[in-house]
Order: C-alpha cells, then sequence, then structure tokens
C-alpha cells in the first residue's frame, strides 16, 4: 500500500526518453535545492545522469533499505534504470545556536547546540580546527534508526575504551530511541538503577570542545541538543564554565563555593537534625522535615510543567502556603522552613543537574537514616554510599579519581584554578 503521506513526494522527470523518479520528504528539505536538483535533470546539464546531478554530495546507493533511510533523513533518492542516487537536500526544522538556559556564563560564547546534528558537528569543528579530530557517525536501532556521530581526536583517545564504546553501539537493536540521548546513554553503560550520572551533558561547544581535546568521547545524538560526554568522573561533573571565564584566584574562589554549596545541600538538614534531637527519636519532627523536603521538590517539579505566564503566580502562592500560614498555623517551625530553604539554595548552585537530582534523593534518605538510627544510621549510610561510589567504574575509569585511587596532582588541579601557561614553561 502507497504510503499517503502529504509530505513524501515522487517526481517523474525524462532524461533521454528514459524515465527518472526524485523521491524526497519535503518537510526535511530545502525546497531550493530540490528545484536545483530538477532543473538539473530536465536542462541536462551533463552527458550522463550523474553529471546532471549538480547538487554538492552525490552518492550512489545500490541498498535500496540504506537509500530509503536516507530519504527519512532528509536526503533526496533518484531513480536511474537499476541505480539509486542519493542526494544531500537536508534543511531540517530547527531552532537557533542560542546560549542554554542550563549553563549559562557572564563571560565566552554565547551559543549552544540545537538538535540538529549537523549543527552541533559544526559547532564543534569550528574549536577544533585539526584534521585528526574525528567525527564518526554511526546508525543505530532496528525499525526506527537513530544516527550518532562519536566525536574524539585520534592520537589522544584511548583506542581500548573506543572500541568498547564501537561494539556496544552496534549491539543496540531497540526500537525506542526517542529519547535519543538518554536511551543510548544507558545501553552503553548499563545503566541500571544507579542514581548517579556516568557521563556528562553539555548543550556549550566550548565545554565540549574541551573535553575532546583532553583526550574524551563526546557522543552527538540526532534530534537532541544534550552532547554526553565520556568517561567522567564526580569530580569533572562539579565543574562549571564560569570558573574557567573569570581570573584564577576569583575561579578558584567560586569553585570552592560552589562545592561548599553541593554539601551544605546535602548535609544541612541531617545534621542539624542530629545535633538537635540529642539520641532521641522524634517521629513527629521527623515527619515534618520529611513533609517539607517533599514539599520543596514537589514544586519544583510542577514549576518545569508550569506555563512561565503561571510560573510566578504559583511561586507566590507556594511562598504563601510553605510561609507564613504554615507558621502560623503550627504545621511547621520557623527552623524547618530556614534550614530546608539553605539546604535547596545549595542544590541550585550544584553545576550539573542530575547530580543536583540525585544529591536531593540522597539528602532525604540520609534524613531518614539519621532521624530513626542518629549517629549510628548517619554513619551506616556513608558506610553504603562511600562503598557503592568506589565500586563505580564507567568504562573502566574510577568514578571517585582523583579522589580514589588518590592522585594528589590532579587533586590540587581540581581544588585550585591554575593559570594557563605557555607550554615547556
Amino acid at each position: 500500500m502507497k504510503n499517503p503521506s502529504f509530505d513524501l513526494n515522487t517526481r517523474t522527470l525524462d532524461f533521454e526518453n528514459e524515465k527518472v523518479t526524485v523521491n524526497y520528504v519535503s518537510s526535511l528539505c530545502s525546497d531550493d535545492l530540490i528545484a536545483y536538483l530538477v532543473e538539473g535533470i530536465t536542462n541536462h546539464r551533463g552527458e550522463t545522469l550523474k553529471d546532471c546531478l549538480n547538487n554538492g554530495d552525490v552518492k550512489e546507493e545500490p541498498d535500496l533499505e540504506k537509500a530509503q533511510y536516507a530519504m527519512l533523513t532528509g536526503c533526496a533518492v533518484v531513480g536511474y534504470r537499476d541505480t539509486q542516487y542519493v542526494l544531500d537536500t537536508r534543511r531540517f526544522p530547527s531552532r537557533s545556536v542560542e546560549e542554554p538556559e542550563t549553563e549559562k556564563s557572564v563571560r565566552g560564547s554565547k551559543d549552544g547546540f540545537n538538535e540538529s546534528m549537523l549543527t552541533c558537528a559544526g559547532l564543534i569543528r569550528r574549536r577544533i580546527r585539526t584534521i585528526d579530530l574525528v567525527m564518526n557517525k554511526q546508525t543505530i536501532g532496528k525499525n526506527n534508526p537513530l544516527d550518532i556521530c562519536l566525536c574524539y581526536l585520534n592520537e589522544k583517545v584511548d583506542q581500548n575504551m573506543l572500541q568498547t564504546i564501537l561494539e556496544r553501539i552496534k549491539e543496540i537493536r531497540n526500537e525506542d530511541l526517542v529519547m535519543s540521548d538518554r536511551a543510548v546513554e544507558e545501553m552503553i553503560l548499563d545503566q541500571g538503577y544507579n542514581p548517579f550520572p556516568l557521563v556528562r551533558y553539555s548543550e556549550r561547544p566550548d565545554v565540549v570542545a574541551t573535553h575532546i581535546l583532553h583526550g574524551h568521547i563526546a557522543i552527538i545524538c540526532d534530534t537532541s541538543s544534550s552532547v554526553m560526554m565520556l568517561p567522567t568522573t564526580l569530580f569533572e561533573i562539579l565543574e562549571h564554565v564560569e570558573e574557567h571565564r573569570q581570573t584564577p584566584i576569583i575561579g578558584t574562589f567560586i569553585r570552592l563555593i560552589r562545592c561548599s554549596a553541593v554539601l551544605i545541600s546535602i548535609y544541612l538538614v541531617p545534621l542539624w537534625i542530629l545535633l538537635t534531637s540529642n539520641g532521641d527519636l522524634d517521629l513527629v519532627f521527623l515527619g515534618q522535615v520529611l513533609l517539607v523536603e517533599l514539599a520543596i521538590e514537589l514544586l519544583r517539579i510542577a514549576t518545569i510543567h508550569t506555563p512561565t505566564s503561571l510560573s510566578n503566580a504559583m511561586g507566590m502562592i507556594a511562598a504563601v502556603l510553605l510561609g507564613q500560614f504554615a507558621i502560623d498555623l503550627g504545621i511547621f517551625s520557623e527552623e524547618i522552613l530556614l534550614f530546608c530553604a539553605i539546604g535547596d539554595v545549595g542544590g541550585f548552585a550544584t553545576p550539573n543537574y542530575e547530580l543536583s537530582l540525585t544529591n536531593k534523593y540522597l539528602k532525604i534518605f540520609l534524613i531518614i537514616f539519621s532521624g530513626l538510627l542518629g549517629w549510628i544510621g548517619f554513619a551506616i549510610f556513608h558506610i553504603i554510599l562511600i562503598g557503592y561510589l568506589v565500586s563505580l567504574k564507567p568504562l573502566g575509569t574510577s568514578y571517585l579519581y582523583p579522589l580514589y585511587p588518590f592522585d594528589g596532582k590532579e587533586m590540587l588541579n581540581f581544588i585550585i584554578r591554575k593559570p594557563k601557561r605557555k607550554k615547556g614553561s
């Protein structure tokens, strides 16, 4: 049965009294390039049909399935006799390359990735101008394929790790790859129920280019503006571009404040509970703390799904409900609201969104352990947590490096943002 979709088009042309078909998806193609293609064939702009195909990228494709897939990605497929020619006529609907909302910087570039893989690759190429940069395109999936691109420097990348990633990519046969970057991450790294981010996401070309120059691998997923970088460690995830856009002393100061805020977001409320309880179990008090934490998390989730025009009104309502009204009614005390609020502000200062969510739920479990078991529960929780983090080795890299295995020089480089030096000095 012929597909009745309105954007699937076929043009039948004549070339030396023989039929030529041009198949394309109009919603993914440039009208000008299609018109240019048709004009070249009808006016016989060459001795052979291939010479008349005057678009830049022309490739003969004997495999009909691959030709059909190319058409569904925005290419035009020209059929002549028993030969299929694939021409790049793509023009994807996409937004501009504005600065990403979650990774703003006062100084530096203001461009960011969008959902076009070609645009993302171009933004990286603009910053790494060496022939050693490899853009390795792969197609994964079964009935609903997805294009991804591995970006790396051939001389610096760990070849064993690269082969491991390529082998895992070739094993992907899933059909539900619409949530592209997250699905690819989970299948490459066998994420399972691990709550910690095993890759670092970024929508900033300068951040991704820096990681590639350090020998890492970046994976661009078509239809996603977030580029994943791997392997990564917990300490790399805690870095932010703003620290490198300021002077070394200010960058170091910002980093120390940011890391302190991350620790405050996890430990402030549990330690306050331990210091005020004096070893006594108060289920009412513990329930109030958990209720405030869950209420704040509910408000965060609601804010994400609230239209911008309504978010300010919702914020005012939330402030009233969780503020003076709750105190006047005796539901919460001022201290609970104060400490929970300070802890959540520290969570907002966490540079990585996925890590901030993980830390939020770690704090809730730590509150439960500390509230029920006191200092013993606090110690048990950390024994479990540290043991689990030590066991995490995505792609063979320790998740806690340079803390474990300990590397004093690299640890110092993380704590202090050193000035850039001339090579060899």
